[in-house]
């Protein structure tokens, strides 16, 4: 059973101006504003400023897919998954956590080819655990469990840009239910102050890692930045 509330403003026909075909347009360092309960704490970070090119990173765990880091023309470097093969790539970050309220925080950048879009997908709690999919080409997001469909909502992507995540589970009534909290907008514009999606579940939180998944449908490249863990 679940209690959902849309709390953000959402747009489907919202209307995006591109940065450019390239990836110059790659945001900055994600800087976490000021949260509302100082007992948030920082579990991991990793922006791969000092990972060197080429190199697969050292404080990822990759469970399949050729993942590197790489630069751009603006000396900006991010996580990059190319775009061939196609299939589903994923990599475990983090410390395994439980009893606690995690967030994560990234950003994404990719293109489509045609009518062929790319997916991407963040996890909380593991490969089976809470998880996250943007499916642009089906136009929605699914919140899952253990493979099994939570709530879906409308969504429309646009491509060529960087787009900001935030991701967060957080446990209920003494661990017997969980509350989902997630929101994602465009790296270039300011943060909305609500939440897209805030739903609560009559489910047990058991904990876990933290996962990211990207699924190249389009052939084209799928990078990842600002990789950030908070708990309490």
């Amino acid at each position: 059973m679940a209690c959902i509330s849309v709390v953000g403003c959402f747009h489907s026909n919202h209307s995006i101006t591109p940065l450019g075909n390239g990836v110059e347009g790659k945001a900055e360092t994600l800087v976490i504003p000021a949260l509302s309960n100082e007992a948030w704490m920082e579990e991991f970070s990793e922006d791969f400023t000092e990972v060197e090119v080429d190199a697969e990173p050292e404080s990822l765990f990759i469970l399949d897919g050729a993942y590197t880091v790489q630069i751009d023309h603006n000396d900006q470097k991010s996580l990059r998954l190319p775009g061939s093969p196609m299939g589903d790539f994923g990599l475990l970050f983090g410390p395994r956590i439980r009893d606690k309220a995690l967030e994560l925080r990234f950003s994404f950048f990719s293109t489509k080819m045609g009518r062929r879009m790319p997916s991407i997908a963040a996890g909380i709690g593991g490969v089976r655990g809470f998880r996250l999919r943007i499916n642009p080409a089906a136009r929605n997001l699914v919140l899952s469990l253990e493979e099994k469909s939570l709530h879906t909502l409308p969504f429309s992507w646009s491509g060529d840009q960087w787009w900001s995540v935030r991701f967060q589970i957080i446990p209920k009534d003494l661990g017997n239910s969980t509350l989902v909290n997630y929101k994602l907008w465009p790296a270039q514009e300011i943060e909305p102050s609500s939440w897209l999606v805030s739903e609560k579940f009559d489910i047990e939180y058991k904990g876990g890692k933290c996962a990211l998944w990207g699924f190249p449908y389009a052939s084209t490249p799928i990078l990842f930045d600002n990789l950030n863990i908070l708990s309490k």
